[in-house]
């Protein structure tokens, strides 16, 4: 196991704008931390300086110096990190930058360029806030991608809480295609608030649900069955991409209804599942053996600009692509999975 070393200076002397002052220093330790230092040519010293305001909120900012390493034909670059960090009661602060992280060996090469990470969380039990991480270029043997945006958003409105999260590119070049303009958003809207932090309090305690006790059981249990039977939505709001030579958009909804019944009934997707979803391909999306075999397979339909696919699950009905399907047993087997883990 890796050890780490912190020391830290504070400086009580009350003035105006804080209580307390401190700089601080975290480095490796033990029979490890010589070798550590061998490898990377100095010491890994991860440090910076903060304060204590007297409300009890504190910030401090923190660096790390540049890592090199060169073995052989293999090496391995990080350039310096600066950033800070912000903390309260319920709050939580981060951003830092990288300007470039680079690494090859004989058989992969991986650079990344331009990281920067931005963190305001309101409510660390819920996880309210918003964040975002941007990286202006990676490139491997396999694919280059520039302008690359993860930006994440949770907010609590009427005792529900609601999720987005949504990674862009710019531009990708991968197996020989172009893709321009790539954006997924992922949602998640309507979930109870306090099933959210239940389940957000026992994941913490117990190291991601791993090992549960009957009580933490009994917990998680009640939570999700709140969370179900008050209804909730996920999906996919829009997806779309552009090709040299047409453009992809789409978008996938599905929705638990609130339950009608006991709080106690069984669960029952028939009754309380509905989803729906289309994408839409225009121009040269596919190739025309690709298109062909689309086609036939049922999984498309053509259209005056290109193709389109879709699909409605309404009662445990499927209607996709102008044709009906009857999955109501399937959906037996999933009710059980469901309520079996709802017990």
């Amino acid at each position: 196991l890796y050890t780490a070393q912190a020391t830290y200076k504070v400086s009580n002397l009350l003035l105006p704008q804080s209580a307390m002052r401190f700089d601080w220093h975290i480095k490796p330790a033990g029979p490890r931390a010589q070798a550590l230092k061998d490898f990377f040519g100095q010491e890994f010293d991860l440090h910076g300086h903060g304060k204590l305001g007297y409300g009890g909120a504190a910030r401090s900012s923190f660096s790390l110096p540049k890592l090199a390493v060169r073995q052989g034909r293999d090496s391995f670059d990080f350039s310096p990190l600066a950033g800070n960090i912000a903390w309260g009661a319920k709050t939580l602060a981060v951003d830092f930058k990288v300007d470039r992280l680079s690494m090859r060996t004989a058989e992969y090469v991986l650079d990344v360029q331009g990281v920067s990470l931005l963190s305001d969380v309101s409510d660390r039990q819920k996880g309210i806030g918003s964040g975002s991480l941007s990286i202006g270029k990676v490139s491997t043997k396999e694919f280059t991608a520039e302008n690359f945006v993860l930006s994440s958003t949770t907010t609590e409105k009427d005792n529900r809480v609601n999720l987005s999260i949504t990674p862009k590119i710019a531009s990708l070049d991968i197996a020989g295609q172009k893709l321009r303009d790539l954006s997924l958003e992922f949602a998640i809207n309507g979930m109870n608030s306090a099933s959210v932090e239940a389940l957000s309090a026992v994941g913490h305690d117990s190291n991601d649900f791993r090992m549960l006790t009957a009580d933490e059981q009994s917990r998680v249990k009640q939570a999700l069955r709140t969370l179900v039977n008050d209804g909730f939505s996920l999906g996919i709001p829009s997806v779309s991409a552009k090709t040299d030579g047409g453009s992809v958009q789409g978008a996938l909804k599905l929705e638990v209804l609130p339950a009608k019944g006991p709080a106690a009934a069984k669960f029952s997707t028939v009754d309380s599942v509905r989803a729906s979803g289309q994408i839409e391909a225009k121009g040269r999306v596919l190739d025309n053996k690709q298109r062909s075999m689309a086609m036939m397979f049922g999984l498309v339909v053509p259209t005056k600009e290109g193709l389109r696919a879709g699909f409605e699950l309404v009662g445990g009905s499927i209607k996709a692509n102008g044709k009906n399907f009857d999955i109501k047993a399937n959906l037996d087997y999933v009710d059980e999975i469901i309520n079996e883990a709802l017990k």
